[in-house]
């Protein structure tokens, strides 16, 4: 294909995609379009809905609050998950939380748990928000797929399912201090890999026991270095990038 593709702007459009069909626009992509890009009437964009692949389609309406295109050609196909990605984590405070997700989508993380802890530093969510901005990292870093936000759970509500959610790929708790730890190197799975990643401050003594006593929990060590919440989901999920995980 010798059209430069990628100078076209991208969006992310959760319905189904087939050949010139005409799909809407929302006032948010209307807005970015008319206001922020300048766009016009049959103008080119990029398309994604997470399961038809990635298409061109020409701008057909731009109206004040919604707006259509036409899909005219499949540039990729949909590519199947083989391997998933999940990341169980304490939310943390707005800035770094928002660094968090954006680094976990580029990262190809499939699957986002917020799970309350203890020491939990931020217990008030907007899910809204948050899915927003997944599906905003998602379009900048070429995805074509869109990771699923998970309802906040407590960790306690988690221990009572894990015995079936991690069966197949055992749940890697990230725990600093802790001499049965093992090197993350050595235990990542070519079928994929869950991550738990404790609060600032650390899981607490009941939490650790609890963990301690499930099944089908691994500990793991992240190195001689203690890591923020961040920087540990970072380090986690560049590692199943490496293995082939994601």
């Amino acid at each position: 294909m010798t059209e430069n593709i990628y100078k076209y702007p991208r969006l992310y459009i959760n319905v189904p995609f087939s050949q010139n069909i005409e799909i809407s626009l929302d006032v948010s992509h209307v807005h970015y379009l008319k206001n922020v890009l300048r766009k016009n009437v049959n103008d080119v964009l990029r398309v994604f809905n997470g399961h038809d692949g990635e298409w061109l389609a020409s701008i057909n309406m731009l109206a004040k609050k919604d707006g259509s295109a036409i899909l005219t050609k499949q540039i990729k196909q949909q590519r199947a998950i083989s391997a998933p990605v999940a990341l169980f984590f304490s939310p943390i405070k707005k800035q770094r939380m928002d660094f968090l997700i954006e680094k976990a989508v580029e990262l190809g993380v499939d699957d986002l748990y917020p799970i309350l802890m203890n020491r939990t530093e931020n217990r008030k969510l907007n899910e809204d928000r948050m899915r927003a901005q997944i599906i905003e990292a998602a379009e900048q870093c070429e995805r074509l797929d869109v990771p699923i936000l998970h309802p906040v759970q407590k960790l306690s509500d988690l221990m009572r399912i894990g015995h079936d959610l991690f069966q197949k790929r055992p749940l890697l708790v990230c725990l600093e201090r802790n001499e049965d730890s093992i090197a993350l190197s050595s235990c990542l799975y070519e079928e994929g890999a869950n991550f738990l990643i404790g609060p600032e401050g650390g899981f607490d003594v009941q939490e650790v026991a609890a963990l301690k006593g499930a099944e089908n929990m691994v500990f793991v060590d992240l190195g001689r270095t203690i890591l923020r919440a961040e920087t540990a989901a970072i380090v986690c999920l560049s590692y199943a990038r490496m293995s082939g995980s994601s």
